[in-house]
C-alpha cells in the first residue's frame, strides 16, 4: 500500500496510522543530520539538530524516526523546515504532532515526525533543503548518540521517493538498540524461559491463576505496568512473568527519572535495568499479544 494514495485527500481525513512511507532503498535522496554535538553536559542549554534532505525532485511528504541517548538527552520539539512548502505559489504544509514513547510501540529514546502538502498544484519542490528542525535538552553527561532509525519520502502524488543512506520505515516501527547499543530485533526468538505458574496468555478462562496471583493483558507495543511484588525482583524474573515466550521485547524503567535503563531478554549481558519494588512502574514492550502475571495486592 502507497503511503498516500492520493496525496490531495483532505488532511483533515488522514491520520498518522495511513502516513506510512513503503519504499525500497536505493539509489536517490540522501538524508543527513547537522548540529550534533559530539558530547553534552547535564542542564545546559537547549540545541537543534537540522534534518536535511538533497536529490528529491517533486517532494510531497516526508517521515523520519530518530533514536537517541534518552540518558543524555531529552526530546523537546519537531517542527517543518520549511524546504517542503518552498515552491511558489506555496504548498500547504500540515504535520502531526511528534510520536514519543510508548505511542505505536517505540522506545524510549525515540522520536517520530513527519509532514505532508495538498493537492496536484503546484508541484513540489526539487533538489534539497532543510526538512526538519528538532529540539533536544541535555539531562546528563556524554554523547547524545542522535542518529536516523528510518526515514521516507513521497511525491505530491504519494509515489515513493528512494532514499539511498537511510532504511525506509515500514508500518511496524523497528525496534531500538537496546541497552548498551545492542540491537535487540523483534525476529530473534528465545529469552528467558517463562515461570512454570505463567500460562502461555492471553489466559484461558479454563486454566485459572493459582490464588493470590492475577494476569494483565498486554498488546503489541510498550505499556506501562506497576508491579506488585517483593522489593529487589530482578528483571530477569520479571520478563519470567511475561507469556508466551518470545513476546517480550524489552523492559524499561526510570531508574532515577528521568533516566531511562532498560533488559533485553535477548541481550541480558548487556542490559542496565535494576532491580525493581513493589509499585514501581516498567514500561513492557511487547513484539505480539500477551500477558503479565503479577501478585495480587
Amino acid at each position: 500500500m502507497r503511503w498516500l494514495a492520493v496525496v490531495g485527500l483532505a488532511l483533515g481525513l488522514i491520520g498518522f496510522g495511513a502516513w506510512r512511507l513503503h519504499m525500497a532503498s536505493g539509489q536517490g535522496a540522501t538524508l543527513s543530520l547537522a548540529g550534533v554535538p559530539a558530547s553534552v553536559a547535564a542542564g545546559g542549554p537547549t540545541f537543534n539538530v537540522e534534518i536535511r534532505v538533497a536529490g528529491v525532485t517533486n517532494l510531497g511528504a516526508y517521515e523520519w524516526q530518530l533514536a537517541y541517548d534518552p540518558n543524555v538527552v531529552s526530546f523537546v520539539s519537531a517542527t517543518d523546515g520549511g524546504f517542503l512548502g518552498s515552491t511558489v505559489p506555496v504548498r500547504s504544509v500540515a504535520c502531526q504532532p511528534a510520536i514519543l514513547p510508548p505511542s505505536q510501540g517505540l522506545e524510549p529514546g525515540n522520536v517520530r515526525f513527519g509532514c505532508a502538502t495538498a493537492g496536484s498544484t503546484p508541484p513540489g519542490p526539487n533538489g534539497g533543503g532543510l526538512l526538519s528542525t528538532v529540539k533536544f535538552q541535555p539531562v546528563g553527561n556524554g554523547a547524545p548518540n542522535i542518529g536516523f532509525v528510518c526515514a521516507g519520502l513521497a511525491d505530491i502524488w504519494g509515489e515513493d521517493i528512494p532514499i539511498s543512506n537511510v532504511p525506509p520505515c515500514g508500518a511496524s516501527v523497528t525496534p531500538t538498540p537496546g541497552p548498551g547499543e545492542t540491537p535487540a530485533p523483534t525476529n530473534t526468538p528465545g529469552g528467558t524461559p517463562e515461570a512454570t505458574s505463567t500460562p502461555a496468555g492471553p489466559l484461558p478462562t479454563a486454566t485459572p491463576l493459582p490464588p493470590g496471583l492475577e494476569a494483565i493483558a498486554l498488546v503489541a507495543g510498550c505499556q506501562f505496568v506497576a508491579w506488585t511484588g517483593a522489593d529487589s525482583t530482578t528483571p530477569a524474573d520479571l520478563s519470567a512473568l511475561v507469556g508466551p515466550v518470545g513476546t517480550l521485547r524489552s523492559l524499561w524503567a526510570q531508574q532515577p527519572a528521568p533516566l531511562w535503563r532498560g533488559y533485553s531478554p535477548q541481550f541480558p549481558q548487556v542490559s542496565d535495568m535494576e532491580p525493581v519494588n513493589m509499585l514501581d512502574v516498567v514500561a513492557i514492550c511487547m513484539n505480539d499479544l500477551g500477558d503479565f502475571v503479577r501478585p495480587l495486592i
